[in-house]
């Protein structure tokens, strides 16, 4: 939202520190180290403990996000349009106020999705527990860490109508890093295995192996806010692929409507790498 407001809606990526890119201080050092450790290794096994870690790491994540900017939001609509002229001043509270409507909603959606996760984690079993984990050839120049109700799949079908307060949507958590040389996608969730996330990482699957990665890198555009580039790999991008993308993190925002073409845009090569390995349990 910061970035929104000092870039008038037109954010642009900005480099950071490499240590700082994976930074999340949602868990103090002692509970990050002992509940992460199994996949903090440089290998990992696509199975559901490593997956359900992957996934928990990210809900925690969007759950700290949405406090934060709920805080940051408030403080905002303190002092934001100070100084500005009434047009301006009614403009800008408007827009805050939206955005207020759908940080409430948000967090009260997270914390559901979190205490189902936290129930999980403390009984020590993955029952319930769903997920789709793909291994690519190389590393790729993206990694993210998010979560968020599917809207469309990658075939541009809707999956579930978003805005509605009166019912539970489906979650779906993704984690892409990278694991001695290869990238891994993990897709994570609770509730039915036939529902909105599985037709997700389904639609994922039925892209041709080579294209995947250019699927899932669109995907993560639109839907996190939590993805670091590689900056040798982003300054070489097409003009018009570098404005794509960028309009891709603005979608459903009260600047750009969220849209299906979006996600079955196939148009865009964003780099060579193929998927050689996916489970789905």
């Amino acid at each position: 939202m910061k970035d929104m407001i000092q870039s008038s809606g037109n954010p642009q990526p900005r480099r950071i520190g490499l240590k700082d890119a994976s930074v999340f201080p949602g868990f103090c050092s002692k509970h990050d180290s002992e509940t992460f450790k199994p996949i903090e290794g440089k290998t990992l096994n696509l199975e559901s403990q490593s997956a359900f870690l992957l996934s928990y790491r990210a809900i925690a994540y969007e759950r700290y996000s949405k406090e934060a900017e709920g805080r940051f939001n408030a403080i905002m609509r303190e002092v934001a349009d100070r100084g500005h002229p009434f047009w301006k001043q009614a403009a800008m509270q408007s827009l805050l106020y939206d955005v207020s409507v759908g940080v409430e909603l948000g967090k009260s959606d997270i914390e559901r999705v979190k205490g189902n996760f936290d129930k999980l984690f403390l009984d020590g079993g993955y029952d319930d527990f769903h997920y789709c984990a793909i291994r690519f050839d190389r590393v790729l120049p993206v990694v993210a860490c998010c979560a968020f109700h599917p809207e469309f799949d990658l075939a541009g079908t809707r999956l579930q109508k978003l805005g509605q307060n009166k019912v539970d949507l489906d979650t779906v958590a993704l984690s892409v890093t990278a694991f001695e040389g290869n990238t891994i996608a993990v897709f994570g969730w609770i509730g039915p295995d036939d529902g909105p996330a599985r037709s997700l990482s389904n639609s994922l699957l039925a892209i041709a192996n080579d294209r995947q990665a250019d699927a899932l890198t669109r995907l993560l555009f639109i839907h996190s806010d939590n993805l670091f580039l590689n900056p040798t790999w982003w300054d070489g991008l097409p003009e018009k692929h570098k404005v794509a993308l960028n309009n891709m993190t603005r979608s459903g925002t009260t600047v750009r409507e969220r849209t299906a073409a979006e996600y079955s845009d196939a148009t865009m090569e964003l780099f060579s790498a193929e998927a050689v390995e996916a489970v789905a349990e």
